[in-house]
């Protein structure tokens, strides 16, 4: 008796195994396709991704943005929803430093509800500065610990756990200063994350 509960746990199982992965999860596509084009203080249009970034990205979902600020600042927004495909969500210092950019400094700053990482960035005589985390239509936050803990969860529970967290990437343009204060003061909540 003990055996045939055991085979028939081992079943059930195994057949949960297969089946749960292909139980579609709800994504945080919407929050995407929501963000703002322009308010009094930025305005924004849509950069198509370049087909290495699609490549990459395989399943996952994600826009750009170039944002001009109306105080001239400039600057490339970039979110992604890894709902299809959470390997292509990594800490973006990887990226930076894959295309040879050299980290010259890299700090935690507060944003509207919670932490993001700065990091200041060199290649030869360019300069060039990023922000950067994970936002779950709660918080902020930068740990790719609580980023796989957050996604696993929703996968257990199929998504009633909460929002799929997205990674949201600011970037200068080269040799281009960015002022992070008015960023993440008055640019981050007008974009929604708050």
């Amino acid at each position: 008796m003990k055996r045939i509960v055991l085979w028939c746990a081992l079943l059930f199982t195994a057949i949960l195994a297969v089946v749960w992965p292909l139980v579609p999860l709800p994504s945080a596509s919407h929050r995407l396709a929501s963000l703002p084009n322009h308010n009094p203080d930025f305005q924004s249009r849509p950069l198509k991704l370049s087909s290495e970034d699609r490549a990459f990205l395989g399943q996952a979902d994600a826009v750009q943005h170039l944002v001009t600020m109306r105080s001239g600042d400039r600057l490339v927004l970039t979110v992604i929803d890894g709902t299809q495909n959470r390997h292509a969500v990594h800490d973006p210092s990887y990226c930076f430093s894959g295309a040879g950019w050299q980290i010259q400094a890299k700090t935690t700053v507060k944003v509207p509800s919670g932490d993001a990482t700065w990091v200041s960035l060199a290649k030869g005589h360019q300069k060039l500065e990023a922000l950067w985390f994970f936002d779950d239509d709660q918080h902020q936050f930068t740990s790719l610990l609580e980023y796989g803990f957050k996604t696993g969860s929703r996968r257990a529970t199929l998504g009633l756990s909460g929002a799929e967290p997205v990674l949201v990437t600011l970037k200068s343009f080269p040799n281009e200063p960015i002022n992070w204060d008015r960023v993440r003061q008055i640019l981050l909540p007008a974009l929604g994350f708050h």
